[in-house]
């Protein structure tokens, strides 16, 4: 048998993954290489990350085509070390290679569709554990005519939330009757669009559920083949809805949380999240977990196959780990290198428009990439782009990640940059 020195990705490459690869190189003391295997239908991609270095070879399939599938990855499955996978409309078509990769650990077929579809997530969670998930009903467009029936009994507010979205597109608060069913007839109306420019899979269709109140964490771990979770440290969630501002994005993310919790309850908290990942099976990969500490207990929003959006430079900025050489590593079958404590303090912030419209400039990244805690700052939109607000669909308009030692000054920097950063639009 060859030796085995190949790890394969879908769809995309990130930097992170390519430095991740290296590490684990030098570690083993032999050079490994890559495979990155993308779907036909994903392959022309304008914003597909691809890798620039060469590590990694492009290899271009029809993920609804088994015999071209198998005839792909026939070179490549005994050398095969590891597969991974890094973003949510990347994970069901992973679901459609698993079957040809037998000789190596990856989730099953069945977890990482329950991981996708918000329905089948939010069925396997209860019947696990039902205090881990609110009141929820699936809908489809069909269903609006009869939504009244559908939700009767359910506690005012609810959250429309799409089934096989992330990013918290398209979630939407409706606070009473009339309200879920206008809602719902705007979701229906632009979700077809949104599913088919992210190209995600799958039939668009929404949860309604009720209303969770609390406040929102996150976190990411690390599952074994065998079923051993590990827990990374928690991340402080604020969502734009919790500052009275449209959508329910993560308007800024915040690891360490600045405000301490009682040990038991960042206990219970890893307690609900490994329950939520064994309820959906998940194994051999990383899962993020978002969920909301409520006054009854801890509830999960979802769970993810996957590293956590940012989460990479946020646990390396603020606990020294390298989070992508982990996820390979667990993947592999070994221990991933576990954080101590805090090296730093270190935030994530999305930035949408205050109003919807056309972009006519965005001022003021420049003067704020200066700023002493900037990791990265990005623009993904410029002038004539829409902006829109995420629950009308829209993406942020600007990101970044900063960094301070000082928590203090991380938190004016942050305000800082959200003074300078202007969207005009016209």
């Amino acid at each position: 048998m060859q030796d085995r020195d190949t790890i394969l990705t879908i769809n995309v490459v990130e930097p992170a993954l390519v430095r991740a690869v290296n590490m684990h190189s030098k570690a083993m003391g032999k050079d490994l290489k890559g495979v990155v295997l993308v779907h036909s239908g994903y392959a022309d991609h304008p914003n597909r990350p691809k890798d620039t270095t060469g590590l990694f070879k492009e290899v271009i399939s029809d993920f609804d085509k088994p015999d071209e599938l198998q005839s792909a990855l026939k070179p490549y499955a005994d050398r095969l070390l590891a597969v991974t996978c890094r973003y949510e409309e990347a994970i069901q078509p992973f679901g459609k290679v698993i079957p040809f990769l037998p000789y190596i650990n990856t989730p099953s077929e069945s977890a990482l569709k329950w991981s996708t579809e918000k329905p089948l997530m939010r069925d396997r969670l209860k019947n696990y554990d039902p205090s881990l998930v609110p009141k929820y009903q699936y809908v489809e467009e069909k269903d609006i005519p009869r939504v009244r029936s559908l939700v009767e009994g359910f506690a005012f507010p609810v959250i429309i939330k799409p089934s096989g979205l992330s990013k918290a597109l398209l979630v939407s608060l409706c606070k009473n009757e009339d309200e879920l069913e206008d809602r719902l007839l705007h979701t229906f109306e632009v979700i077809h669009d949104v599913y088919a420019r992210d190209q995600y899979p799958g039939k668009p269709a929404v949860l309604v559920e009720e209303m969770m109140q609390g406040d929102m964490y996150s976190v990411d771990a690390y599952v074994t083949k065998e079923g051993e979770i590990s827990c990374l440290p928690l991340v402080r969630v604020v969502t734009a809805h919790f500052l009275g501002l449209p959508g329910f994005y993560g308007y800024h993310r915040i690891a360490p949380v600045p405000t301490e919790l009682p040990q038991k309850e960042v206990e219970a908290a890893f307690a609900a999240a490994k329950a939520a990942i064994r309820a959906l099976n998940l194994s051999a990969t990383t899962a993020h977990v978002e969920l909301f500490h409520t006054p009854h207990g801890w509830k999960i929003i979802e769970v993810a196959a996957r590293i956590g959006g940012y989460r990479d430079i946020l646990y390396r900025e603020a606990y020294g780990i390298e989070h992508f050489y982990n996820d390979l590593a667990v993947r592999m079958g070994m221990k991933p290198k576990m954080p101590g404590k805090p090296i730093g303090n270190a935030a994530v912030l999305n930035i949408y428009a205050e109003k919807e419209g056309f972009i006519e400039s965005i001022e003021g990244l420049d003067e704020a990439r200066q700023l002493d805690s900037v990791v990265f700052l990005e623009e993904h939109a410029g002038p004539g782009d829409v902006a829109l607000f995420a629950s009308n669909g829209g993406d942020l308009i600007v990101d970044g990640i900063l960094s301070n030692k000082d928590p203090k000054q991380l938190q004016n920097d942050l305000a800082r940059v959200r003074k300078l950063v202007k969207i005009n639009l016209r």
